[in-house]
């Protein structure tokens, strides 16, 4: 499987932008606790989490892809359609540095 280009949580005009024109896309995150707060960035975009639907921890796993975290499925209010996101984390440190961090 060919590695797409992966969004920065920081790069969400961009992240916003290729859901409406892919209907998909991969985002890298220090951390997984960092993916709520990304998601509560996109609702101004008109991106909302599918409560419905269950974060998908498996959605990739038959890839060799140890850095995949998880699927979020999100509805675009603005289109009407319903879109997703891969999460990734390459690697978690023990400590970043708050500049880093932002």
């Amino acid at each position: 499987m060919d590695r797409a280009f992966r969004y920065q949580t920081g790069e969400t005009d961009e992240v916003a932008v290729e859901l409406r024109k892919a209907g998909h896309t991969e985002v890298e995150v220090i951390k997984e606790d960092r993916i709520r707060p990304f998601l509560e960035d996109m609702k101004e975009y008109g991106f909302h989490v599918l409560e419905d639907v269950p974060f998908d921890y498996e959605a990739i796993s038959f890839f060799d892809n140890q850095d995949f975290v998880c699927r979020v499925h999100l509805e675009d209010k603005h289109e009407g359609k319903r879109v997703y996101i891969d999460f990734f984390c390459d690697y978690e440190e023990e400590a970043y540095d708050p500049i880093y961090l932002g």
